[in-house]
């Protein structure tokens, strides 16, 4: 089983429990600030428990998420009510083509498989959802801070215990790889690490123009030692 597959439950939650609605608001703001409002319906690509699509939701935008996780999809219908989500693998979105006037993906939800052809079709499939000109949000780590700040080994404490991860940046296959142990139980991050010149060329090969690089959700233009690398563009 992939460890996309396993990962994504109620530990997971416990360990990112600090990524709130406080967070998404702003990440919400951001959007709405360089993208504006929307003629059609928004999607939210790898959307978790539906943080963003509730907060999307209450800036105004008709938000649809999407993620391969019943876990998280089912708690944020608990906490947060009855959304407009769906359970899908985002190398195969179950929507028609050109049926979305927005798109997001937050959070580095992007370069989860071993092979590169898979990623690729991740970024056709966005396109391919995508109504012609419309705009999209992709949040995605900066490799080169991640590389610079990569601390190896730390322990949590959380409501579920402690946690020990370990974090090793793997050269053969240029992924940041992270183990998570909760008591017996062992679970694995792994996330292809592409530079913006590398996401640039998968973009437009697939018909996304990039029009903007930031740094963070405050603004600031993407450089070397940025915490994010947040892109903001348009299907060609």
């Amino acid at each position: 089983m992939a460890w996309f597959q396993e990962w994504f439950g109620e530990e997971y939650l416990e360990l990112y429990s600090h990524r709130d609605t406080t967070e998404a608001r702003l990440q919400v703001e951001f959007f709405r600030t360089h993208c504006g409002m929307l003629h059609g319906p928004l999607l939210d690509v790898a959307c978790g428990k539906g943080r963003h699509v509730h907060e999307l939701g209450r800036a105004g935008y008709r938000a649809v998420g999407c993620d391969l996780s019943y876990t998280l999809l089912h708690t944020g219908s608990d906490e947060y009510g009855a959304m407009p989500v769906t359970r899908a693998d985002m190398r195969l979105l179950p929507f028609c083509s050109a049926s979305f006037a927005g798109l997001v993906n937050f959070l580095t939800s992007f370069g989860y498989f071993s092979d590169e052809a898979e990623n690729l079709q991740v970024v056709a499939e966005m396109t391919r959802v995508l109504e012609p000109h419309a705009p999209f949000l992709f949040d995605y780590l900066n490799v080169h801070q991640a590389l610079q700040q990569l601390i190896e080994r730390e322990t949590r404490s959380t409501p579920i215990g402690d946690v020990l991860i370990e974090r090793w940046f793997d050269r053969s296959d240029r992924s940041f790889n992270k183990r998570i142990t909760i008591g017996s139980r062992r679970y694995l991050e792994r996330v292809r690490g592409y530079d913006l010149d590398e996401i640039t060329a998968m973009f437009t090969s697939c018909g996304l123009s990039i029009g903007s690089a930031f740094g963070d959700f405050h603004g600031a233009p993407f450089e070397p030692a940025s915490p994010r690398l947040i892109l903001v563009g348009n299907k060609r």
